[in-house]
């Protein structure tokens, strides 16, 4: 941030990317689920939830990791880890 600004903006994420389905899977498993199956509505071609709806994201993290900071999880870790939490409330 330099002397005339008062705010600076940070991306902070992964450095990799998991599409939808391989998020559903993780839950599914790591919630220990059974007979689960996967209903698509509302979506167009492709997988994308609506039209205009952006497909794949994945926003850089440069500015942040030039001060040092990297993500302690991969995104497949860090859902195994959200969904772990959430079966136990």
């Amino acid at each position: 941030m330099d002397g005339n600004n008062r705010v600076d903006v940070y991306n902070v994420g992964s450095l990799d990317q998991i599409d939808v389905n391989m998020i559903a899977e993780l839950v599914v498993e790591e919630m220990n689920l059974k007979d689960v199956g996967f209903v698509y509505s509302s979506g167009i071609e492709g997988g994308r939830g609506w039209r205009g709806d952006v497909k794949f994201m994945h926003l850089s993290t440069e500015k942040i990791r030039k001060h040092g900071w990297k993500p302690k999880y991969k995104s497949e870790e860090a859902i195994r880890i959200a969904a772990r939490i959430l079966s136990k409330i």
